[in-house]
């Protein structure tokens, strides 16, 4: 097992943790889901409900961002650098590359996700948290429209990653 025995302790270590990753991901897409659906029934978000979402709709990039900065790292051997990191590891995130991984996040979903991420930033970076119920509800619907094809992406990769570290062991 001697040289690849690095490569398989790198890659079975991004599954675990891509995995921890990717069950923060459900978890805040559920919540967003339930505060959405007290929306849709009429129910009027309180202060701490939309805060309660902000919080989530945080998390939830944070996670899918954390999950792509490992990627990047372990598979890639290459994040990106610079002012616009966050950005570029998104688009480096939609290219397949062949032999090594498949893309990772469908390409349709980088403009919403983009906005998440911009969220995100605005969320972190505010001194006083007034958030626009509005906005703040569309980023939420964003997460429920990315999730699914995000997620498979992920499941993708994963797959992918199994194979990769089995067909390593063997050798």
């Amino acid at each position: 097992m001697g040289a690849d025995a690095g490569a398989i302790a790198r890659l079975s270590r991004l599954l675990v943790d891509g995995r921890v990753d990717a069950k923060a991901l459900d978890e805040r897409r559920n919540e967003i889901a339930l505060l959405l659906e007290r929306e849709q029934q009429g129910l009027v978000l309180s202060r701490s409900d939309l805060l309660v979402l902000g919080v989530n709709l945080h998390a939830y990039y944070t996670a899918l961002e954390t999950l792509l900065e490992r990627v990047a790292r372990l598979v890639d051997e290459e994040v990106p650098t610079g002012a616009n990191w966050h950005r570029e590891l998104l688009l480096q995130m939609r290219i397949q590359l062949p032999g090594l991984r498949p893309r990772v996040v469908p390409a349709e979903m980088i403009p919403n996700l983009d906005e998440l991420r911009k969220f995100r930033h605005f969320f972190r970076n505010a001194y006083v948290l007034d958030l626009d119920s509005g906005k703040t509800l569309a980023h939420a619907r964003r997460v429920l429209e990315v999730h699914a094809p995000t997620s498979q992406g992920i499941a993708e990769l994963f797959r992918h990653l199994e194979a990769v570290v089995l067909t390593l062991a063997k050798t």
